[in-house]
């Protein structure tokens, strides 16, 4: 069952769907060239919305994007279609309740766990560390801004949540263009 919150962010995010785009070419660079740099043989990209970030993918030989909007992913399967992109699958899935049954090279998120609400975070923190040992997030992070967000953005502490899950933090970038967004890299502890 939903709470309050997760539905209303359900709903908005499936009236967004319909036409949501975010002009942010400097940001979809930026991941695309981290990726380039660890060479991913397999990649889940997880909150696709509608494929946004897929041309940065052709190389890498097997990717599954994965969102819970319904929208979304016919935007997102279109995009696939017109493309040609045949080393990409979509699925819909709520990371807050599941995680997809295969593991990964890498997880990927882009400005999707800073929609997540708490108590939701902690699950789907958890449900992308089932996914992949290697986790690479470009979220909205500003821990000393004291800036009240819109209603469907939260402040989180990613290196926080992620190291009681057992991940070190391996590298983390500023976007150079003053948008509050670092990309983070996140590789599970080995013991």
């Amino acid at each position: 069952m939903m709470t309050e919150i997760e539905k209303r962010l359900h709903d908005y995010w499936e009236r967004r769907g319909v036409d949501y785009y975010v002009p942010d070419v400097f940001g979809r660079r930026i991941v695309a060239a981290y990726l380039v740099k660890i060479h991913p043989q397999s990649l889940v990209d997880v909150g696709c919305g509608s494929g946004e970030l897929f041309s940065g993918f052709q190389k890498i030989p097997r990717v599954v994007g994965l969102d819970w909007s319904s929208e979304m992913l016919k935007r997102a399967n279109e995009r696939i279609a017109r493309h040609g992109y045949i080393n990409i699958a979509t699925q819909q899935l709520d990371i807050t309740k599941e995680a997809y049954p295969m593991k990964f090279e890498v997880a990927l998120t882009r400005t999707v766990l800073m929609h997540i609400p708490e108590p939701s975070l902690t699950d789907a923190c958890k449900n992308l560390a089932k996914m992949s040992d290697h986790l690479v997030l470009m979220e909205y992070f500003n821990p000393t801004e004291d800036v009240k967000l819109d209603w469907h953005n939260f402040h989180h502490d990613y290196v926080g949540l992620f190291r009681g899950l057992d991940y070190e933090l391996i590298d983390s970038y500023d976007r150079p263009d003053g948008i509050h967004q670092i990309l983070f890299h996140f590789q599970r502890k080995t013991t």
